[in-house]
């Protein structure tokens, strides 16, 4: 698929609604999964985007710290976005790749999808990532081991865009993979 495809789809897919005001759509594209994450929609999105203190992501053998507010919302989605990548796999294992994609606050959200689908799959599929309009996401130094699921995440950076550029590198923050200037 096209950016510009994966971006249409990531605006025009049919949401499931879940905990802290998170997003998600599951779309199957011939051997592709795609996982999608709608972007900033109301007050609670911007209160999580803008709670941005640095806070350890747990769960994993290596320690890294990411955005506090992006990470309450992906951890009240990812069970059901978990649950339902495992059952979409077992019916249709001729599925050979995990697309994340998301748009702003849904861009944040599919770095840590994509971070949890390649720690999952990364064996036996090919996971990749792509946030359009990102904000930082990931906070101070990341274990090689975190990186390398990252290396086929692709930022999509509007430069005039502010939200690309939140939270301040100042403060710590980083984008992930590889950024793509429009």
């Amino acid at each position: 698929m096209t950016l510009k495809e994966l971006f249409w789809h990531c605006l025009n897919a049919k949401y499931i609604k879940v905990g802290e005001d998170g997003d998600y759509a599951v779309e199957r594209h011939g051997d592709t999964l795609l996982l999608l994450f709608q972007w900033s929609r109301g007050k609670r999105d911007w209160q999580n985007n803008l709670d941005f203190p640095a806070k350890p992501y747990c769960r994993m053998d290596d320690l890294w710290f990411c955005h506090r507010g992006f990470l309450r919302v992906w951890k009240s989605m990812r069970d059901s976005v978990e649950r339902l990548v495992a059952r979409t796999l077992d019916a249709a294992p001729e599925i050979r790749k995990i697309s994340c994609v998301g748009f702003s606050h849904g861009a944040a959200l599919s770095v840590f999808a994509t971070e949890d689908m390649a720690y999952l799959y990364g064996e036996r599929l090919t996971v990749n990532g792509y946030g359009f309009g990102c904000p930082r996401v990931l906070w101070g130094l990341v274990p090689m081991a975190v990186k390398k699921r990252f290396e086929h995440f692709l930022v999509i950076r509007n430069v005039p865009d502010i939200v690309t550029h939140l939270p301040p590198s100042a403060l710590g923050f980083r984008h992930v993979g590889s950024i793509l200037e429009i």
